[in-house]
């Protein structure tokens, strides 16, 4: 499987916890290993889907009369997913929540794909904690991201300009 991985940005090693949801593989991968709802349901929690050995995300994702389970890469900057087999135009923004209790996740910041796009943050430990934090665009086919440890940016994906 080939992965697009130019873009990402490692800005510094995650803090040291057990607590932290983020961990870093081969010095450049940083990797989702748990991720929870507003309400504390962990995301990271279907064993039988996997990216390159790593439990994916869940997510109920809404995308116009569509809706299912979506199941994302643990890995930042891996556009891999699962779930979503009906072909719904790029460009369309969709209702992102959490599979389980269908909660919204929280806006974090305006993205700046073009699309009128908003980050929504995904808590990456049980304490919810606002300043840890992966942020995901809520426009199909825009991949910008990012990784938040403790406020501080860990990693961000970009698009490169033309």
């Amino acid at each position: 499987m080939e992965r697009k991985r130019e873009g990402i940005v490692k800005m510094r090693r995650p803090t040291p916890s057990e607590q932290t949801g983020i961990s870093v593989a081969d010095g450049v991968m940083v990797i989702i290993t748990q991720a929870f709802c507003p309400n504390g349901h962990n995301l990271v929690r279907r064993q039988d889907v996997v990216f390159d050995g790593y439990p994916g995300v869940s997510l109920f994702v809404e995308a116009g009369d569509w809706s299912g389970e979506v199941i994302l890469s643990p890995i930042h900057g891996d556009h891999s997913k699962v779930g979503m087999n009906r072909e719904i135009k790029e460009g369309v923004r969709v209702n992102i929540k959490c599979p389980e209790c269908e909660v919204e996740f929280p806006k974090i910041a305006d993205c700046n794909c073009g699309g009128d796009g908003d980050l929504i943050g995904i808590y990456l430990s049980p304490a919810l904690k606002e300043g840890d934090m992966v942020g995901v665009c809520n426009i199909l086919g825009c991949y910008r991201s990012r990784v938040m440890d403790s406020w501080e940016l860990l990693s961000e994906f970009v698009e490169e300009e033309e």
